[in-house]
């Protein structure tokens, strides 16, 4: 703090251009809210102890350095809770996107100076900060914002209630306790019913991507007959139609919601394990496709008209169908080796069968 605090002091003429070229870069080094909160309890306390006017001086310059410094690295300052006694306060920033990727919002707090002797206080201020880091990291968008808004009103709440009178009593103490503990109680419901609706949305963001990666492998192996020689094209649409058969079951399980996700495991995470399953898909979708065409399930369908086998769109809906339910492709595959291949038994050897004759008695 000492450093931030020289800074303000003014150089004589001719070190004018290293002080410059100082406040330049300490323009560009990233300032920590806690020494934003520094910046303005000094104003704050030059203000109250010498009567000087309100923004103006040294002072008043080093904290909007600190500001600008601070705000160009997390956004805008939208809303913040000052204590007006203390060096200690909470602020939401918001950092905007380009395009329609939603703005990055987030909470920033310094209260270990106002609740220093306030023990009880300072569980409830940290299980805010703990919440709060939880829904930076999981929630998106709208939920994002309502959680961090409610958890940005408990802080404040009980920063202003800890420059109180009313904060050494230990009856009101208790009081501010049990709202804010219902309130954060309230809080971290929605942010678990919220938390495991964003992280099915980021899986199906990763099964969508990972769609994509699979229709281009489809259309290079049918280009470059990777899928099966003269018959690459049919294998290439089949391992297609096994990768849109897996986002179909994903879509479908999302929609009436058995799709259970560890949404602390991380957005790559998630997205990674999204990407994959469109894969999977396809490749069920193709061994079923080869199971097919090397008759090890022996299924045909023939045009009764003409009678030749319309064998195409036969290989594109049984592998659409493998894709979509895994388990039904492993029964339909593996069934069908078990039932080619299957275990040999030893005979049993009778009781009252002669025994085999030797040579010389044949």
């Amino acid at each position: 703090m000492g450093e931030a605090t020289a800074i303000g002091i003014e150089a004589p003429r001719e070190r004018e251009l290293g002080v410059r070229a100082l406040f330049r870069r300490r323009r560009a080094t990233p300032i920590a809210f806690p020494e934003l909160v520094w910046a303005h309890h000094l104003r704050q306390e030059e203000v109250h102890r010498d009567g000087a006017e309100p923004y103006v001086g040294p002072v008043e310059e080093r904290y909007r350095r600190f500001e600008a410094a601070f705000e160009a690295r997390y956004g805008p300052i939208v809303n913040a809770y000052w204590c007006s006694n203390t060096a200690s306060a909470v602020a939401l920033t918001v950092r905007p996107r380009p395009g329609i990727m939603p703005d990055f919002v987030r909470l920033h707090w310094a209260t270990d100076w106002s609740t220093r002797d306030l023990q009880e206080l300072k569980k409830i201020l940290f299980r805010c900060e703990t919440l709060s880091v939880k829904v930076g990291e999981v929630l998106r968008d709208t939920s994002k914002r309502l959680a961090i808004q409610r958890l940005f009103n408990c802080i404040s709440y009980v920063l202003g209630f800890a420059e109180t009178s009313a904060a050494n009593d230990p009856k009101a103490v208790a009081e501010v306790i049990e709202v804010q503990t219902k309130e954060l109680d309230a809080v971290e419901k929605y942010y678990t019913n919220a938390a495991g609706r964003s992280g099915q949305i980021i899986y199906l963001g990763g099964a969508l991507l990972g769609v994509l990666v699979c229709l281009a492998l489809a259309v290079v192996g049918a280009a470059f007959g990777v899928f099966g020689g003269s018959s690459g094209p049919t294998g290439a649409v089949c391992f297609a139609a096994g990768s849109i058969g897996a986002l179909v079951s994903v879509m479908s399980r999302m929609s009436s919601n058995k799709v259970s996700l560890d949404w602390e495991f991380g957005r790559d995470t998630l997205r990674t394990l999204g990407s994959l399953r469109p894969f999977v898909g396809g490749v069920f979708g193709l061994m079923t496709y080869f199971a097919l065409k090397s008759n090890l399930i022996s299924i045909a369908i023939t045009d009764q008209k003409s009678g030749t086998e319309t064998s195409f769109a036969f290989y594109v809906v049984f592998s659409f169908v493998s894709g979509f339910s895994e388990r039904l492709a492993q029964d339909m595959l593996l069934g069908t080796a078990l039932h080619v291949a299957p275990k040999r038994k030893e005979p049993k050897a009778k009781a009252d069968a002669p025994p085999p004759a030797r040579a010389d008695q044949a």
